[in-house]
């Protein structure tokens, strides 16, 4: 199908974030189940520990025995930390079994795509708490009562700067009747990065209400800018839209001003009725407030001594230079 098509190129373009994620949770969940098992280690665990830490090369040098009595025991944690180091280890586990499934949710026909987004955190939010709990744990700051809350499902609300910067990155299917990106804004934060793979028709230009100057946001058809999500230090929100649908790139590292930050490979067009109880009207808005941010403030002499203004600031350097080399008269490229 066209859509798990378009979810697997979604996927691939996140490789890089969802890497970073998957990796702080794997070392946190080593440390984890390193920890427990020093728990309850004895002389002859130590042993056989030392011997595999030592290597083959020590084999009738050094006595892993002697060796591993010069360590002291890692001292024991008290039962309540040890039972919620145990948690936390079990949550990592579950995630990693999931696999890049971790990073998928799905909108059913009709749902609303700001909950499943919240929901779908909420639970990667779990990870980032027993990542928390392992290290409070094994530095010995846990504390029953005040901590252990972190286990729960946490709504991105919640998290805090630190949890924001390492946020994992989310692919979502939906209809495009269900594509109601003003339920994105909360979201965007830290280095939080949202790609939505559109199943069917939807509004011309859904994601325009999202732009603001520290935001990445991107509409393509055929997968062209997703490289700018997963590489942009910011908050980024994406759709995969079907042909038609207008096609633009707002990306902040590429100037202060909206006509330097816009760029508008395909304008689309208003469709005649309403998609996802977006009226043709309000979908024509989305249409024109598009098209004033990417409008440069200043005329580009045209033919004739007639000038107009430019989209876009690839437009804008495109009509000045040929605007140039006619006053030059020197023969266009």
């Amino acid at each position: 199908m066209l859509s798990d098509t378009r979810r697997s190129q979604a996927l691939a373009a996140l490789v890089r974030p969802i890497a970073e994620f998957r990796t702080l949770v794997r070392d946190a969940l080593t440390q984890g189940e390193a920890f427990l098992a020093a728990q309850t280690a004895g002389a002859d665990e130590r042993t056989t520990q030392a011997r595999a830490e030592l290597g083959r090369f020590a084999d009738g040098h050094i006595d892993p025995a002697r060796f591993a009595a010069l360590f002291p025991a890692v001292r024991r944690a008290d039962p309540a930390a040890l039972a919620v180091l145990r948690q936390s280890v079990d949550t990592l586990r579950a995630l990693i079994d999931r696999d890049t499934e971790m990073f998928v949710a799905d909108v059913p026909p009709g749902g609303q795509l700001g909950d499943v987004v919240r929901q779908a955190l909420a639970e990667l939010g779990r990870a980032l708490g027993a990542v928390s709990l392992i290290e409070l744990v094994r530095s010995e700051r846990y504390r029953a009562g005040e901590h252990e809350r972190l286990l729960a499902p946490v709504e991105f609300p919640a998290w805090n700067n630190a949890a924001r910067q390492v946020a994992p990155p989310l692919v979502v299917t939906l209809d495009g009747a269900d594509l109601h990106a003003g339920a994105l804004a909360r979201f965007t934060d830290g280095r939080e990065k949202i790609v939505l793979v559109v199943r069917g028709p939807c509004a011309p230009a859904p994601l325009v209400r999202c732009i603001t100057p520290g935001t990445l946001v991107l509409q393509t058809a055929d997968g062209r800018g997703l490289d700018r999500v997963a590489a942009f230090d910011g908050p980024a929100i994406a759709a995969i839209v079907p042909e038609g649908a207008a096609t633009f790139l707002h990306d902040p590292a590429t100037g202060r001003e909206p006509w330097q930050r816009l760029v508008i490979w395909h304008s689309g067009e208003v469709p005649k009725r309403a998609v996802g109880g977006v009226s043709s009207w309000q979908m024509g808005e989305e249409l024109k407030l598009l098209a004033d941010q990417a409008r440069t403030p200043f005329s580009i002499p045209g033919a004739g001594g007639v000038s107009s203004p430019a989209t876009g600031a690839g437009d804008a350097v495109d009509r000045i230079a040929s605007w140039l080399l006619g006053q030059s008269e020197l023969p266009s490229p």
